[in-house]
């Protein structure tokens, strides 16, 4: 079996390390959203009422 030249060998690192800070980046954007979503559901407005969208941006 021919081994690949150096460069796609680097290209492909550099892929990868690219997709593992991509998918860390993901699971804190998830985190985030998880937080404000808990803590609007834990402050949910007395009647029913809907959250204005005003309050739902500053909680980000």
């Amino acid at each position: 079996m021919r081994k690949l030249p150096k460069f796609i060998y680097d290209e492909e690192k550099a892929l990868e390390k690219t997709r593992k800070i991509l998918t860390e980046k993901i699971a804190q954007l998830n985190s985030a959203i998880d937080d404000v979503s808990a803590q609007l559901h834990a402050q949910d407005t007395p009647n029913g009422a809907a959250v204005a969208e005003d309050d739902v941006e500053a909680a980000m």
